[in-house]
């Protein structure tokens, strides 16, 4: 039997999302008998605050395995630290980093009361006391071991599977009805007594390991018999390797001394080729030069033809001359230009072409023209020998390093495809028969190993399939109580037939070896077009709100049952949210009951302000008058204000009113209760 967490109360200091108000500051709360109601809006902090008991039961520990999705059966459920980040959880949510935030949960388990209080900025331990006394604050040595002792679980790691998937009704929960995995681990750790438990889980995790290392094993073997099987190929593939091995590196020296021969005339090339380059630039950069000297004198000997001075006409003829364009009338006239310059070498006129050479006709400055137009027409034909040579020079060298170029890169890639071949021969080489033997003798080792491993495995899971048969049987006996109570609560919830049936199920531990039964329970219920209940083997064959109301009605049942005094603790995040408007009764109802405080159960609860029937309905149910509004947890007037609660305060406070009306229908709300009138500046 297992002693749930009772909830006494629980205080929060300091904590910027929970300023609390200026004649109670923080916030303070007292988890009677029956339900706790905490109230709010979206930001207010409602899931921070039942997240906040958690880790103060838990610490900065949690199992990885239950935080994911992953098949609890073969998981590991050893309990690890919280990384960096999910230590400062709280942290995060303020703007202080939560520095000073202290939060103190006063509890029962069994007849013990335990108090535990934890700083918010990283969730260490600050102070911790069982029945008065005060214990070390020491979470590993301490803590963990206390409490897995007062609760009737062998480990903490249990503890925390139990918080997780029982106590807290977290949105991120595993549905447990079709979780066969996670009712496995459940069922061992409600039903079993701790040492039976204890058993259980080690044999399971010894099975695991052996599992595990026999696979590794099993698979290191079939490499070392495929590395011996090539090895052997190789030692009869041996003298044949060995001949090409020579024949290629033969070839290779060759190909290798004539590359290293190439390498050095290469770079020998590319110096003359560069230079010829540097020679052909050079002359043309000087025949260029002429030949513009040569025709800047030529376009003197038209200047100085002119008797007289006319800028227009000699532009004109000049753009003619050195151009072939006529500026009179546009065309591009090459044979005008050519006229110009046989009259100019002919000593005629320019314009009219009047030979000029009479005695009456000398214009010096004409003739001194023509003789500096010849000179550099000279000049101009003395540089052609040379850049013809330059060419040709260039021509040739570039010709030889090309084919030095086309020649190395034929020897790198002959080189390169002759290397990956003698290392793919290298590697087929046989090594000695010792080495052979010695493999072979290491395989042999191996394979006995494998089996050897194989046999203590088979042995172990035989072992631990009779062991888990005689557990079967005696949780079965158990199962009874668990259905009847399921039923009571399912039957108050839906109007469908609703069975909960014993149906263990097959699974493998690890990845070999004969499935082995284990507990579970399966799902039976009728519908619209089913008149019997038929079996429901997923969450997919029920509607949002049957699923969510199904699963609650197991975990109470099992805890129900499985209690060893009768009471514990259930908290339950937002059950509006899919709730059918027409159940509402229904469901208050049910939750009422397991709240009952005759019982000495707490149920909390969390919702945001709505205006339908559940809330009052609740209270109601879970309450006498007069002490239904001090359940009520009023994050309105506790939690720092959101920006929705700043503008629309008075739409909260209309809602606020009415629900509790509802529920006090002749009172009036306390004072220190009533949502703030005017919005207050937030803390943060």
């Amino acid at each position: 039997m297992i002693n749930f967490p009772v909830f006494e109360d629980l205080e929060v200091h300091d904590f910027g999302l929970y300023p609390g108000t200026a004649s109670k500051p923080g916030l303070s709360v007292v988890f009677k008998p029956g339900l706790t109601l905490v109230l709010g809006a979206n930001g207010l902090g409602k899931t921070t605050l039942i997240s906040i008991i958690f880790r103060l039961l838990t610490g900065p520990f949690d199992i990885p395995a239950l935080m994911s999705r992953a098949d609890l059966g073969n998981a590991s459920l050893k309990i690890a630290g919280l990384s960096a980040g999910g230590k400062a959880i709280f942290a995060q949510r303020v703007t202080d980093g939560a520095r000073g935030s202290t939060a103190r949960l006063t509890f029962k388990i069994g007849q013990d009361e335990l108090v535990v209080e934890r700083r918010l900025r990283d969730l260490a331990l600050t102070s911790f006391t069982v029945n008065g006394t005060a214990k070390k604050t020491d979470d590993l040595m301490v803590f963990q071991p206390t409490i897995a002792k007062m609760a009737g679980v062998w480990s903490f790691g249990d503890w925390i599977l139990l918080l997780r998937h029982m106590i807290f009704y977290f949105e991120d929960r595993r549905e447990l009805v079709w979780d066969s995995s996670a009712q496995r681990q459940l069922l061992r750790t409600l039903l079993l007594p701790p040492a039976v438990a204890q058993a259980w889980t080690e044999d399971e995790r010894a099975i695991l390991e052996l599992d595990s290392r026999m696979r590794n094993l099993r698979f290191a073997a079939y490499r070392e018999e495929q590395a011996l099987t090539e090895v052997e190929t190789k030692a009869r593939r041996g003298t044949d390797v060995r001949q090409e091995l020579k024949t290629l590196e033969a070839l290779q020296t060759t190909d290798v001394a004539r590359r290293e021969k190439l390498d050095s005339t290469f770079v020998e090339l590319d110096s003359r080729r560069q230079h010829a380059r540097l020679r052909l630039l050079k002359a043309q950069q000087e025949r260029e030069s002429r030949y513009r000297e040569f025709e800047r004198a030529k376009l003197r000997a038209v200047e100085a033809r002119f008797p007289k001075k006319s800028d227009t006409a000699r532009y004109i003829l000049e753009q003619l001359f050195a151009e072939a364009n006529c500026l009179v009338c546009g065309n591009h006239v090459p044979h005008a230009a050519a006229l110009l310059e046989q009259r100019i070498a002919a000593n005629d006129c320019v314009i009219c072409g009047s030979d000029l050479s009479g005695p009456n006709t000398d214009v010096p400055a004409a003739k001194m023209a023509d003789s500096r137009a010849k000179k550099v027409q000279t000049s101009l034909e003395a540089i052609e020998p040379e850049l013809s040579e330059a060419e040709q020079q260039l021509t040739s060298s570039e010709t030889e390093f090309d084919k030095a170029r086309f020649e190395l890169a034929e020897l790198d890639a002959k080189i390169g495809e002759r290397t990956a071949r003698i290392d793919l021969l290298i590697q087929r080489l046989p090594p000695s028969e010792q080495d052979i033997h010695k493999q072979r003798s290491e395989l042999a080792s191996m394979r006995s190993r494998v089996e050897a491993l194989t046999k203590e495995l088979t042995d172990k899971r035989t072992s631990f399939s009779e062991f888990v048969d005689a557990q079967n049987r005696a949780m079965a006996r158990q199962s009874a109580a668990i259905m009847a109570a399921f039923s009571g609560f399912a039957g108050g919830f839906l109007l469908e037939t609703v069975n909960l049936v014993w149906a263990p199920q097959r699974a493998r531990i690890g990845q070999t070896g004969e499935p082995i039964e284990f507990p579970a329970f399966e799902l039976d219920m009728t519908g619209t077009n089913f008149p019997t209940a038929v079996r429901r083997t997923g969450p997919e064959h029920v509607s949002e709100s049957q699923r969510e109301f199904i699963d609650l009605a197991f975990r109470m049942a099992l805890m129900q049952v499985a209690s060893a005094n009768g009471s514990s603790s259930l908290v339950i995040d937002a059950p509006e949210s899919s709730l059918d408007a027409v159940f509402v009764t229904r469901a208050a109802d049910v939750l009422a009951r397991y709240g009952d405080s005759a019982h000495g159960n707490r149920l909390v609860t969390t919702s945001n302000l709505v205006e339908g029937e559940l809330i009052p309905e609740l209270l109601k149910r879970s309450a006498p008058s007069g002490d239904r509004v001090p359940r009520v947890i009023d994050l309105f007037t506790i939690a720092a204000p959101t920006a929705a609660i700043r503008q629309l305060g008075h739409e909260y406070t209309r809602i606020m009113k009415a629900l509790l009306a509802k529920v006090e229908p002749h009172k009036k709300r306390a004072a220190t209760r009533a949502a703030p009138a005017k919005p207050r500046r937030s803390k943060l």
